[in-house]
């Protein structure tokens, strides 16, 4: 039965909304009496970061609370230790014989790094991660000054992601859900999205989360005006594509509405997605069983936070009792508060007894007030491996070579393990969100403006060369001509001439041919895959015993890669025939290859 578009208009708001409403506490349950509220909890770790008291005034004394920064600490603290930087981002690929390009593909990407000001996401990124546990990237397609294809990051707050809090990843997730906010002229704007003439921003609504109320609304003389976007990605009815109420099965599919919290809601998109791709990627501190949200230092020392606060308080307020005194004041004396708050000032009350006024003996806080708190740091250093090896501080006159050497053992392998989940995630982010761009987005002068050396472009002609006259020998093979030695010199010298006469317009086709994909790039930011120190070391030796010309070669090539170094050049040799002056291609014998073809493909798309 085929649908209005009203009404497929309406199941895609009640598709959405139902989302939402299922997963706006993000409840994870550990047993069936204990489970997270995710959602809180984020915000009182994000609480704890600030250092600020929902009520900052002591109910008892009056006097303003004071907050112990522990939570900042330990943020702090490990986020210097799992720092990730560009220059930890390496290419590498598993094809010998294209390794003498690596060093292109790796300058390309940094280049491009940098103009999407990755190394500042990156730092945010890890900051947030160690308060939230977890953090989002969305990576969008968009034009650059030039018009040119290019990537923009978008962090997305973890308050405004709706997901299954028990699924594995968001790629595997059943769907997710994005909630933002845009102005009404960027909705309109929108050359693909429907229902956006008549759109008005609503004032009041917050950026980070939906349950705040009036968060953007500084003042009513300067109202931001906003309309809530919410963006599911995953499975849908099929009937929302076809139009048929009939067809039930489920296809991946992207819903766009907004309006739910204004109350004016609209769709403004419904499409399959051909290829099940969802343009986000998430990184986690540390992953935790059952849940999707991970768990960072924020929240591992969230128990001791308030611990501290309470001993701490309470230390300060006996502290400030004991220097005013406590007071015993005999009924109808008339001796008033205000008169003892002047005490200080003027020295002396007039009392008509000397029983009418009494101090009281208020005992020093204890030695265990303070052996608690330095409990609690080293409770915290011991769960986040923050010990003071790591951190930068003086050790205790009182510590062991032995339990320094413990300790620094410790704290390194924890966050490398960090540093590893960090690495994980730039890997999938690269490699599923950038690179495909990449190769969309080559210009002729690209390749020249990256190296910057023209003694590289002339490795690159000598690459084209060898490249061209390969094809025409193989041309020749295929249609069984025959000939002689010396032409095999001919074809690569009349290849070198057509490159010459190409000019600049060489490098465009050098540029058109690079295939990220062919390449097979290996993004690596930590050891966890080799350790380059080592790798090379042992290479080294390899080469203090190996004899084979061919294997040295292999050996100074791997190195360089390792070393971040220009390609290891080669003298090509000339090639050499040892058979008679007549060859026929129809007897099999292999073609003569220069010695660099054997290290190095170039990709035929360089006609």
């Amino acid at each position: 039965m085929p649908l209005t578009n009203k009404d497929i208009e309406t199941k895609a708001i009640e598709l959405v909304k139902g989302e939402r409403q299922a997963w706006e506490d993000a409840t994870c349950f550990i047993t069936e009496k204990v489970a997270f509220r995710m959602r809180n909890l984020i915000r009182t770790l994000r609480k704890n970061y600030w250092g600020v008291f929902d009520e900052i005034a002591d109910p008892i004394t009056g006097r303003e609370k004071t907050w112990v920064p522990l939570t900042e600490m330990f943020v702090e603290w490990c986020v210097k230790n799992f720092d990730l930087d560009l220059k930890d981002v390496q290419v590498r690929t598993e094809n010998p014989k294209l390794v003498g390009f690596v060093f292109i593909v790796r300058s390309i990407l940094r280049k491009f790094l940098e103009k999407i000001g990755f190394g500042e996401e990156l730092d945010l990124l890890e900051r947030e991660i160690a308060i939230d546990g977890t953090k989002v990237w969305k990576t969008i397609k968009t034009k650059d000054e030039n018009g040119r294809e290019t990537a923009k990051v978008i962090p997305v707050d973890l308050l405004n992601c709706y997901l299954d809090p028990t699924s594995k990843s968001i790629a595997e997730a059943y769907r997710f859900t994005e909630r933002g906010l845009l102005t009404a002229s960027e909705i309109k704007g929108m050359t693909d999205w429907i229902n956006t003439k008549e759109i008005e921003g609503t004032i009041g609504l917050s950026k980070t989360d939906a349950q705040m109320k009036n968060y953007t609304q500084t003042s009513p003389s300067t109202p931001a005006k906003y309309v809530d976007v919410w963006e599911m990605w995953g499975k849908i009815p099929e009937y929302l594509i076809t139009g048929d109420s009939e067809d039930k099965d489920e296809v991946e599919g992207r819903v766009v509405v907004s309006g739910l919290e204004s109350g004016s809601e609209r769709v403004h998109l419904i499409e399959q997605i051909k290829d099940n791709k969802k343009p986000y990627e998430e990184a986690w501190y540390k992953r935790v069983p059952g849940r999707w949200f991970g768990r960072g230092p924020a929240e591992m020392v969230m128990m001791l936070q308030i611990w501290i606060n309470i001993i701490v308080n309470i230390r300060i307020t006996r502290s400030l009792v004991s220097q005013l005194g406590i007071f015993k004041i005999r009924k109808g004396s008339g001796i008033t508060p205000q008169m003892l708050s002047k005490l200080a000032v003027q020295g002396a009350i007039v009392v008509n007894n000397q029983d009418d006024l009494q101090q009281l003996v208020m005992q020093e806080a204890s030695q265990a007030s303070y052996q608690d708190e330095s409990n609690i740091e080293e409770w915290g250093r011991k769960i986040t491996s923050a010990f003071e090896t790591v951190t930068g501080e003086t050790l205790p006159s009182t510590a062991t070579a032995t339990a320094v050497a413990a300790q620094s053992r410790s704290a390194t392998s924890q966050f490398v393990l960090i540093r590893e989940g960090v690495g994980m995630f730039l890997q999938r982010w690269l490699k599923n969100q950038i690179m495909p761009i990449l190769s969309k987005r080559m210009r002729p002068s690209d390749i020249l403006t990256i190296t910057g050396d023209v003694e590289e472009m002339r490795e690159f002609d000598e690459r084209l060369v060898l490249e061209l006259a390969s094809r025409e020998l193989q041309k020749a093979e295929k249609e069984g001509r025959w000939f002689r030695p010396e032409e095999v010199m001919r074809e690569i010298q009349d290849a070198r001439d057509r490159l010459q006469k190409m000019g600049s317009d060489r490098y465009a086709q050098l540029a058109e041919s690079i295939d990220f994909e062919m390449f097979d790039p290996i993004v690596y930011v930590t050891n966890e895959e080799m350790d380059k120190g080592t790798m090379v070391t042992n290479l080294v030796s390899a080469l203090q015993v190996v004899q084979d010309p061919q294997q040295r070669e292999q050996i100074l090539i791997q190195m360089f890669d390792l070393l971040g170094l220009p390609p290891y050049k080669t003298r090509p040799a000339a090639p050499q025939l040892a058979q008679p002056a007549m060859i026929q291609r129809k007897q099999n014998i292999p073609l003569p290859q220069p010695a660099e073809m054997q290290t190095v493909a170039m990709p035929a798309k360089i006609a």
